[in-house]
């Protein structure tokens, strides 16, 4: 039975094995302890998805050979989060955790109310984002870790042409998710894709901001009455859209 999966940056088809090392090997041969000839999943950068048998587990390094490549369906729903910047460990959790429910991108922006990321330190904030998804998606068994964009400025994405679905989440009232999500059920509509969801900082979003989005074609939505903090109201949208409209 074929369970583990494992990241390599790069697979190619004409080199039949393929070497594991560092954190890789460290996982395969000390975490979940992987043997030879056990079978195991492969995954790259490009969303490419490989049975693979483990051939040697050495004190370095582990041999995998290829077995055949695992066509990927089209994702029913393309789920782009964008989130407001948070402090570290919220944004890493939030992150993690939607990687695990399938999103297809992240994107951390600043607005007026969130933390501000200094310009020089985006290569080396976007490089953890990309390990943190990149694990996530190994741990939930997922087809492609989601892209993750180096930190941008609301506005800026509001100006760009829309495109699909793009909802904020908003403590001022709004449509209801759950109306949102179950409307089309009984005309069977398809389900939009791509969906983007926009979550706000602590402090939430101003007034001016809300104005933007409505400007710009997005749709205000309420997750109830409850005010919820940054993270819970980000994993709680990015649940619900996933258990309706993905699967």
């Amino acid at each position: 039975m074929t369970s583990n999966q494992f990241y390599s940056p790069r697979i190619d088809e004409k080199t039949p094995r393929i070497i594991l090392e560092g954190a890789e090997h460290h996982h395969l041969a000390n975490v979940v302890r992987v043997g030879a000839g056990e079978m195991v999943w492969l995954f790259d950068a490009e969303g490419n998805r490989y049975r693979a048998q483990v051939e040697t587990v050495e004190k370095d390094r582990a041999v995998l050979r290829l077995l055949e490549r695992v066509a990927q369906e089209e994702p029913r729903l393309k789920l782009v989060l964008v989130q407001a910047l948070l402090p570290a460990k919220k944004i890493d959790l939030i992150l993690q955790k939607a990687a695990e429910l399938g999103i297809s991108g992240f994107i951390p922006v600043e607005t007026v109310r969130s933390l501000k990321s200094p310009e020089g330190r985006y290569g080396q904030k976007t490089e953890r984002w990309a390990r943190i998804a990149r694990e996530a998606t190994k741990q939930s068994k997922g087809p492609a870790a989601p892209a993750v964009s180096p930190p941008r400025r609301l506005k800026d994405i509001l100006a760009e042409p829309g495109e699909g679905l793009r909802i904020f989440l908003s403590e001022h009232g709004g449509k209801p998710l759950r109306i949102l999500l179950t409307e089309g059920d009984e005309g069977g509509e398809p389900v939009p894709s791509p969906v983007t969801v926009f979550v706000g900082p602590e402090g939430g979003w101003t007034e001016a901001e809300e104005k933007n989005f409505r400007a710009a074609g997005c749709e205000a939505i309420s997750l109830g009455r409850r005010v919820l903090k940054a993270e819970t109201a980000a994993l709680a949208a990015v649940a619900m859209i996933s258990h309706f409209w993905k699967e």
